[in-house]
């Protein structure tokens, strides 16, 4: 018997108040919420807040701009230990519904500046059942000092007595989310790209740079856009389905299938109510072949024909249905009309997205990018070095404790996500950064989007053993052909483990919604 959610009487009253509160008469009223670093007038964000405004007066409807801080998902890297960035989103999504029950929002458009925080509004407008679309601000050409590589390869250099805390210090301070990472693909613009084919973003936004007159357009057809769902009452829960939320997967698997874009989406289906097994999910990535290589960056991916290019390739190789019918009564075949050039995608880069792996550790399921192994890779075997937090062993990395070959485990990374996954394990970086090649295995997502070394994630079952028993030196062996992940304990040591181990108590924020 499937479990349905209690509603309480503030939700029903939020209902009610969706489903009779706009009249014909009433002119309805869009939010615009500029997620930035800072609130100048000039700013980028802040313009295109303004010309989504504008835009949406011209539609008829009236407009409020709100502004709500973006912690800098980059900056986080450095103070990972001290910040959660599970609890980010839905601290967003907590804000964010405060501030729309207060303004009485009938619709919301969401200018966005980090992956976590795209999220966050999306979860918030499903509670409220608000029609919502996004607006990346966008990427733009990355530069010389200040971009995402050059702060990602510091710590090494420090490490190794090539440059100095002061030399961090400085590009952290002058570095920018959306300057830095216009060259490479990571979670927020892979994850933008993936709201495109839900019809969340507009077309070939995520891929648009920032300060690029294409981004006028864009805001120009989200306002006009946002004002249409908005009085045919189309709220965000109608907007993802099981379908939609499937394609986003086909895509996100021909992709490379990045698992933290596959927690993002479980996220959301848990919000809309939508039932969700992610073992089904990860048993169907099998289907799918990688149709480009992620580590070539977004401007190849641009190059190769962007993302409708890649859709008619998945149309025609039969990956995708493109015969779905969008909320906006188009279908995928339709918006791939005009695509011309596809060839780029259609030769895959490897058989499979992902490897899921399951043994001793990892009952349900553990999982690997293919990308991230090298070709001749079938079999990694050999003693594990153990850690108890993503610190200390970012600390072992770069006290240079760590050698090409070693298999590393970091526990306490895996609490409290719909996945069972998240904190972000940021030890691949520290990894790239001092160019070591070695296996990770943790509890928590993995920072994969710079890392091209082995990385794996490991959910387990509650109580099951999972990474808690393990010890230095215990024997790992990873079979990527066979799909096993085991640990040579014997049974009366690890009964004794077992026995000696004594689970800390888990608790939340009193106010903080799960």
């Amino acid at each position: 018997m499937s479990k349905t959610k209690l509603k309480n009487i503030e939700s029903v009253a939020i209902e009610l108040k969706n489903k009779f509160n706009c009249t014909n008469d009433e002119q309805l009223k869009i939010g615009v919420i500029v997620c930035a670093d800072n609130f100048d007038e000039n700013s980028h964000a802040m313009t295109l807040g303004n010309m989504i405004k504008n835009q949406v007066l011209k539609n008829n409807a009236d407009a409020e701009i709100v502004c709500i801080p973006s912690l800098n998902e980059r900056f986080r890297i450095f103070n990972a230990q001290n910040y959660v960035l599970s609890a980010y989103k839905n601290q967003v999504a907590n804000m964010l519904e405060l501030v729309n029950s207060e303004k009485k929002f009938d619709g919301v458009v969401f200018v966005s500046n980090g992956f976590h925080a795209s999220i966050g509004c999306l979860v918030s407008s499903i509670r409220l059942n608000l029609p919502t679309l996004v607006l990346p601000v966008g990427l733009s050409n990355r530069t010389n000092g200040n971009n995402l590589l050059d702060v990602l390869s510091l710590p090494g250099k420090i490490a190794v007595g090539e440059k100095s805390v002061y030399d961090l210090t400085d590009n952290i301070n002058s570095f920018c989310e959306y300057a830095g990472s216009g060259a490479t693909f990571n979670s927020e613009n892979l994850f933008n790209i993936i709201l495109e084919i839900m019809e969340l973003v507009p077309k070939n936004s995520s891929t648009t740079n920032a300060q690029s007159f294409l981004k006028i357009s864009q805001a120009r057809e989200v306002a006009s856009n946002i004002v249409r769902l908005t009085q045919n009452r189309l709220p965000l829960k109608k907007m993802i389905n099981r379908k939609s939320l499937q394609n986003a997967l086909s895509l996100n698997f021909c992709l490379g299938g990045n698992p933290t874009i596959i927690d993002a989406l479980s996220t959301l289906a848990l919000e809309a109510d939508l039932d969700f097994d992610m073992e089904k999910v990860l048993s169907q990535s099998k289907n799918y072949p990688v149709l480009f290589n992620t580590n070539l960056g977004l401007n190849t991916y641009i190059n190769y024909g962007g993302t409708w290019a890649l859709v008619k390739a998945m149309i025609q190789q039969k990956l995708i249905d493109g015969s779905y019918k969008t909320f906006a009564d188009s279908t995928l075949l339709d918006e791939t009309k005009n695509t011309k050039d596809c060839e780029a995608f259609l030769k895959p880069i490897k058989k499979a997205s992902i490897c899921v792996l399951r043994g001793n550790i990892a009952e349900r399921y553990a999982v690997v990018k293919t990308l991230n192994l090298p070709e001749e890779t079938s079999k990694i075997e050999g003693n594990i070095k153990v850690f108890n937090s993503d610190e200390e062993c970012c600390n072992a990395i770069l006290a240079k404790n760590i050698i090409d070959g070693d298999i590393i485990v970091i526990k306490n990374c895996g609490k409290g996500s719909s996945t069972g996954c998240s904190l972000i394990c940021l030890s691949p970086l520290a990894i790239k950064s001092m160019g070591i090649e070695a296996t990770i295995v943790t509890d928590g997502l993995c920072a994969e989007d710079i890392a091209t070394n082995c990385v794996s994630y490991v959910t387990t079952k509650p109580n099951s053993m999972g990474l808690k028993f393990l010890k230095d030196n215990d024997k790992i062996e990873i079979d990527f052909a066979r799909g096993k992940i085991n640990v040579d304990i014997p049974s009366r040591e690890m009964t004794l483990r077992q026995k000696k181990y004594i689970d800390e108590p888990v608790t939340l924020p009193k106010y903080l919604k799960k």
